[in-house]
């Protein structure tokens, strides 16, 4: 059985300059496949389809649409999610692009960005699973709801009132953002655990030492995890970029750009993040207390079963995997009341759900064991997932709800990568 193929079409006005491009994909377990954009149409394209195509050029939308439209023929029935790399935004007009990119951008942005528009072309193929084991196994047709007005874009806004931090917030504010400012990281973290937010922006002007320090918090903790965060600086060297990037910031802004992109950039990332978040919000509960743990809101071991099935032979019929995560937790002081274990079990339940992609299929089988499903990964792919799961699990503070005292708690987790020769796949 072959792990997921990951490569990566890179075309570029100027490929020989893409090094830096590819090395992130590379570093990220991707194949990056560079080539020129006036590319012939069987000239050096990969035989199997890229999961993703990134563009950086300046050429016309019509000549990109042209280019487009070759590939869709190449790689028939394929959805191939697209990244532009533009000089500037784009006027008001339609484009062929799934997320657009506005240059300078580091190429740890460019390559977390692609895995993030792979991410949400899984979830779309997950999402139509979900809807035919609801509707196959369970008599549930479900029907999508229409899309509706969104709420105005909310933006904490963290670091000193600098002139140049405060006209970036006016700016947003007059395109109707609601905009949340905090002037240190502690009152910044008493704004996040309380409210939901779209993007973080930091102020970086003066000294980055808070906003690296708020982003490293964030990237620790289930709730903030996807959360983009974003950098306000000047005049930064690219091993400060690096670091920045490291430590899980989503975009650089530079401060001496226009007021015009760097609206264009905050509003990029808070609008990807709400689309996320939306999708995963949609589909998280569907079935309702027929397909549901009540306490939890992940599936429960019905649903789980049936839908495991379904997307095993999905993916088995592409020779690709699916592997299996179960966690069983348990209390390390046995003498907590059955109110507090419990408890405990619904808050571990709560933050795998945050912890894990929309199209990870996450369920709860017994009142102290977990499940993860990921599709489309072996278990040794999935080895960084399982460490960063584990660790923010081991570390998370949980609280009886009536004393207030801390629940310490026991984690077992196994991984397993399935492959039942085509039989029915189950967990007892």
């Amino acid at each position: 059985m072959n792990e997921l193929i990951k490569s990566v079409l890179i075309l570029s006005d100027t490929p020989a300059e893409q090094n830096a491009i590819e090395q992130a994909f590379q570093d990220r377990g991707f194949t990056p496949v560079g080539l020129d954009i006036n590319i012939r149409e069987n000239d050096k394209l990969p035989e199997r389809s890229p999961v993703a195509i990134v563009i950086k050029t300046d050429i016309s939308i019509v000549k990109i649409e042209r280019l487009l439209a070759t590939l869709n023929t190449r790689y028939a029935n394929m959805t191939i999610p697209v990244l532009a790399l533009l000089p500037s935004t784009l006027p008001l007009v339609e484009h062929p692009f799934d997320s657009i990119l506005i240059e300078p951008c580091h190429p740890a942005q460019i390559a977390l960005r692609t895995i993030a528009l792979i991410r949400l072309a899984i979830m779309e193929q997950e999402i139509s699973l979900r809807l035919q084991t609801l509707n196959q196994d369970f008599s549930i047709n479900h029907t999508r709801p229409e899309p509706g007005e969104s709420d105005p874009f909310n933006i904490l806004f963290v670091g000193k009132a600098s002139p140049e931090f405060m006209v970036v917030i006016n700016a947003l504010q007059r395109k109707d953002v609601r905009v949340v400012a905090a002037f240190t990281s502690f009152t910044a973290f008493d704004y996040l655990y309380e409210q939901t937010f779209d993007a973080v922006v930091m102020n970086g002007l003066n000294s980055m030492d808070s906003a690296l320090s708020v982003t490293q918090t964030m990237r620790k903790n289930a709730k903030l995890y996807h959360v983009p965060a974003l950098l306000l600086a000047k005049d930064m060297s690219a091993e400060k970029q690096d670091a920045v990037y490291d430590a899980g910031m989503n975009d650089v802004l530079d401060a001496t750009a226009s007021l015009q992109d760097i609206s264009a950039r905050v509003l990029e990332q808070a609008n990807f993040h709400r689309m996320h978040q939306t999708l995963k919000h949609e589909f998280g509960m569907l079935g309702g207390e027929l397909c549901t743990d009540t306490a939890t809101q992940l599936y429960n071991k019905s649903f789980f079963n049936a839908h495991l099935s379904r997307v095993f032979k999905f993916y088995d019929a592409q020779d690709m995997p699916v592997s299996l995560c179960l966690i069983r937790v348990s209390p390390e002081d046995g003498n907590k009341s059955d109110f507090a274990i419990g408890a405990s079990y619904q808050q571990i339940g709560n933050m795998i759900k945050n912890l894990v992609r929309l199209q990870d299929i996450t369920a709860r089988l017994e009142p102290n064991l977990f499940a993860i499903a990921f599709p489309g990964q072996s278990a040794g792919q999935l080895q960084p997932v399982i460490e960063r799961i584990e660790s923010i699990l081991k570390f998370a503070t949980l609280n009886d709800p009536q004393t207030g005292a801390t629940l310490r708690i026991k984690l077992e987790l196994t991984m397993t990568t399935l492959n039942m020769g085509g039989a029915t796949v189950s967990v007892a």
